[in-house]
């Protein structure tokens, strides 16, 4: 019995794992150059500033920029955000590196909105004037995400560099359908051990 209860809980957790995976994407097979839009997987990246080109580039501050990343300011420079489009199904979470060389503070930005333009979620971080590199900006929400849109605020905005993206889409349907079964089969197997076990009592 608890042989088959163990198997259950491991479907279980394959099916709420399985159709989730989160992707992750660190431009590194992205040739340089100047794009309109990017797309890996369920996530399609744009420029809402200026002509709406941007770069990818060679960077190396520091952790979490290395090898290639995104970049708005040498083609247009300026606060204007990234967005990012998520196909399907939307996305449950989102996080992405920024960092920049010591010149000065970046005060960076993620936001994440519904497909009706509701914010869902939000997150901020200070890369202070004297650090290499960077960290991370990352949202999660319970409704789906259609979009985020990440910018930075400082003496040169759009110039810090923006890498290691990663998206994990919202579970598909039959995600849902499995782990109801599962949670079916768990009810089933615990009602016959406790049927069992209230017969041996009477016997």
């Amino acid at each position: 019995m608890k042989h088959k209860l163990s198997l259950t809980l491991a479907a279980l957790a394959l099916a709420m794992t399985g159709n989730a995976q989160a992707l992750t994407t660190d431009f590194e097979s992205t040739p340089l150059g100047n794009y309109s839009s990017l797309t890996f997987g369920t996530a399609t990246i744009t420029y809402t500033g200026g002509t709406g080109a941007f770069q990818v580039v060679s960077a190396n501050p520091g952790a979490p920029i290395s090898g290639h990343a995104l970049l708005s300011y040498n083609i247009n420079p300026g606060p204007a955000p990234f967005r990012v489009d998520f196909s399907g199904g939307g996305a449950s979470a989102f996080s992405i590196g920024v960092g920049d060389y010591n010149a000065d503070a970046d005060d960076t930005h993620l936001r994440a909105y519904s497909a009706s333009d509701v914010l869902l979620a939000s997150d901020d971080y200070l890369n202070p004037s004297s650090k290499n590199g960077g960290d991370y900006l990352s949202v999660s929400s319970s409704s789906p995400i259609a979009y985020v849109t990440f910018w930075d605020d400082d003496p040169f905005p759009g110039a810090v560099y923006w890498d290691n993206m990663s998206v994990s889409p919202v579970p598909e349907p039959q995600t849902y359908a499995m782990l109801l079964a599962g949670l079916g089969l768990l009810g089933f197997v615990a009602r016959r051990k406790e049927n069992k076990s209230d017969k041996l009592a009477v016997a």
